[in-house]
């Protein structure tokens, strides 16, 4: 594998030296002006995770000063890195038809293929007409008993090891409590089973969705190598980021589910595969309408994105926002008295009380602006483009980048960007900032079709936890956070403890 390794960063350090010319000749003849990046970012601590693609992105974004866009070259790749949000807003909404794509990424099998992510022109927009209304607002709220189940298991757990222990509190290693939260939300919310990952964290479903969602180095370099050189990656090297054993274990499940929900043989279910199949079988009574786009190699790809999607972004998003309450006891005591008021007293949620809580979005908004799950987006030109008000010209394949950690972090837009503040999205705070300044999932036709439920059950998890619980930082709990950069995307470190002691007064008989 070392030498595997080591093969390929030295011609990935001869091919970057062929195309840096190239590239200076590109920029040139189109009036773009070029920023080299590796000055703040080696290749070499990108491809090991030392250091994140958006720490590059930001590097040109601070050099690039008053100026709206600017090229960078990623190993062979031209992109151009766009700062000004009336620009970004053209390129993401008013003329998205000639930003359809997105950049290609793709891997030697057919389930990543088939991603919603990875799919591009017609097909995209086939398969996404058919999978959005799974994500309306009716539908999700029928999966607020998984949710509330999830959640009163999670917490009946804290409570047994408070009991348990000599001071009445709970210890934890945050990474594998709240992952175990995570998996068991969507195990019954996607695939339909019953992992119950809180009650045997040994159990086969749980190993397999850890090794996923907590990859190794070499993993790590893979999914560096598969930005940088996509067809390389996939079509020479015959590379693939999720391990065999890991995919064949979870498509088997989805394939599984999916036939015996076609065939009847299994009862309605408010999950995400049943919301497929409802899906499928309203296409199908429409085939002489139009055409079919959800095969099952599609739908099993579909559901398979948002689970690897929705379980990293969900967890690292709980976890940091319980470091920040912890870390910040007047801040949790505001949360705490406004969820108070709204949790039954069996100790489950409401939809529809839970989208009221106004102190509770500005906290989660503030941990999306300071750690956001995926740090850039990205856009490939599919024809020319010109914008005659900025001058820019985009030739049909160069792929634009939208440095999301940059505008998150930009004092622009947020005062005091570095420290952690849910006021920066009050209502007065809002509103006199661009809406294009705040956009973790994306924005416009492609943004992240699973977000709704990705925020929902990051909602009722933070709830629970600081109705039931006072959450404070323990000996070993490091000031401030670090964290570890995955391509576009930043993930809390392993390891990192908190403490939770029961609130006294709130011992519901049902946990």
């Amino acid at each position: 594998m070392w030498l595997a390794l080591i093969l390929v960063l030295i011609l990935s350090i001869l091919f970057y030296k062929f195309v840096t010319s190239r590239s200076k000749s590109f920029f040139k003849k189109y009036g773009i002006r070029q920023i080299d990046t590796s000055a703040a970012v080696s290749k070499l601590d990108i491809f090991l995770g030392r250091k994140g693609l958006p720490l590059a992105d930001d590097f040109a974004y601070q050099t690039m000063g008053g100026e709206k866009y600017c090229g960078v070259s990623e190993m062979g790749n031209n992109m151009i890195i766009i700062k000004d949000l009336e620009l970004l807003k053209k390129i993401l909404i008013k003329d998205f038809d000639h930003f359809v794509d997105r950049r290609d990424f793709l891997d030697s099998e057919r389930t990543f293929k088939r991603m919603l992510p990875s799919l591009k022109g017609d097909e995209w927009k086939g398969v996404r007409a058919e999978v959005i209304p799974i994500f309306k607002t009716g539908k999700i709220r029928k999966m607020m008993e998984i949710f509330n189940k999830v959640g009163k298991m999670w917490v009946a757990d804290f409570k047994e090891k408070a009991a348990s222990s000599r001071d009445g509190s709970a210890i934890i290693e945050a990474l594998p409590t709240v992952n175990a939260y995570t998996i068991d939300v969507i195990a019954s919310a996607i695939f339909g089973i019953q992992s119950e990952t809180i009650k045997n964290p040994n159990s086969t479903f749980a190993k397999m969705a850890t090794k996923m969602s907590e990859p190794s180095k070499w993993q790590l370099i893979k999914i560096v190598f598969f930005l940088q050189f996509p067809k390389f990656a996939s079509k020479v090297l015959q590379m693939q980021i999720i391990d065999e054993d890991v995919r064949n274990y979870f498509e088997g499940i989805l394939e599984q589910g999916l036939k015996a929900r076609m065939s009847g043989s299994i009862e309605n279910r408010n999950d995400v595969l049943q919301l497929l199949v409802e899906a499928k079988k309203n296409e199908i009574k429409n085939a002489g309408e139009k055409k079919q786009w959800l095969t099952e190699q599609v739908m099993i790809s579909t559901a398979f994105a948002l689970f690897i999607a929705g379980f990293s972004t969900t967890s690292s998003t709980i976890i940091f926002a319980v470091y920040a309450l912890a870390i910040d006891q007047d801040m949790q005591d505001e949360l705490r008295n406004e969820v108070d008021k709204i949790v039954r007293t069996d100790g489950t949620l409401d939809y529809d009380e839970l989208s009221t809580l106004v102190y509770l979005e500005m906290v989660l908004c503030e941990v999306l602006r300071k750690y956001p799950p995926a740090a850039r987006l990205e856009r490939r030109c599919v024809k020319d483009y010109k914008d005659s008000e900025s001058g820019l010209f985009v030739q049909e394949g160069v792929t634009i980048a939208i440095p999301m950690y940059s505008i998150h972090h930009d004092p622009k837009y947020y005062e005091n960007p570095e420290k952690f503040d849910p006021e920066h999205f009050n209502p007065k705070n809002k509103a006199k900032r661009s809406s294009y300044a705040y956009m973790p999932f994306g924005i416009g036709p492609r943004n992240c079709i699973g977000l709704r439920l990705g925020l929902v059950q990051t909602k009722v998890a933070i709830a629970q936890l600081v109705h039931f619980f006072r959450i404070e930082p323990t000996k070993k709990t490091p000031i401030p956070i670090e964290h570890t950069w995955i391509g576009y995307g930043m993930i809390p470190p392993k390891g990192l403890e908190l403490k939770l002691t029961p609130i006294k007064n709130k011992t519901n008989t049902s946990f």
